[in-house]
């Protein structure tokens, strides 16, 4: 999940012509890896991440099934909590598709096909073409939903974080922050406040 700070410019109007800028800095990393929010907030990405992954390979693992099985599958993978007489059908029909992997990968290899097996590989090509299709408008739905689900959490903690920002640098009277990688001398360390605001809801 992308989170991302590396400047924010604090200064009230007119302070740097007063006195020389207050320069505050903070240790992004110390942020993400302590913030518990973001912690959480990455499991469950990581976790959903993870869901889509095996539905897309569950979709890949049975592509050779016919449209009618298919749709038997799916329904019979989405019963919350299957009859052994479901169980077995779904094992039947993970098998029938894998009998039809092996019989394609046999028939494309064979080196003088009969007619009939001609035949007979023209139309595991033809389920091997829509399945693959199918599998790439399902991939990309899911990857579609995967960048929004990571938009919305990284701009819902960014803010959260540019927030607690705000405030360290109003109490510590800090007028400019930056990232303490981007830094190489100077500056007063607040990454320890701004945890210990994030972490308290602030």
């Amino acid at each position: 999940m992308a989170v991302s700070l590396i400047v924010l410019a604090l200064a009230a109007p007119g302070s740097m012509a007063q006195q020389e800028a207050r320069l505050g800095v903070v240790d992004m990393d110390k942020v993400l890896s302590e913030y518990k929010e973001f912690q959480a907030s990455d499991a469950d990405y990581k976790k959903f991440i993870t869901e889509r992954q095996q539905q897309l390979q569950e979709r890949i693992s049975v592509s050779l099934l016919t449209e009618d099985e298919m749709k038997e599958y799916q329904n019979l993978k989405a019963v919350t909590a299957p009859t052994p007489e479901q169980k077995q059908r779904q094992e039947q029909l993970r098998a029938t598709a894998e009998t039809r992997e092996k019989e394609f990968n046999d028939l494309q290899s064979a080196a003088a096909p009969t007619d009939e097996q001609k035949k007979r590989l023209a139309e595991l090509q033809a389920l091997a073409d829509k399945s693959s299709k199918e599998v790439q408008d399902l991939q990309k739905r899911l990857t579609d939903e995967a960048n929004q689900r990571n938009k919305e959490l990284s701009e819902k903690l960014n803010q959260r974080i540019e927030t607690a920002l705000a405030a360290v640098a109003k109490e510590k009277r800090v007028d400019f922050i930056l990232a303490k990688s981007a830094v190489l001398y100077g500056g007063r360390d607040i990454t320890a406040d701004v945890l210990a605001k994030l972490n308290a809801g602030g």
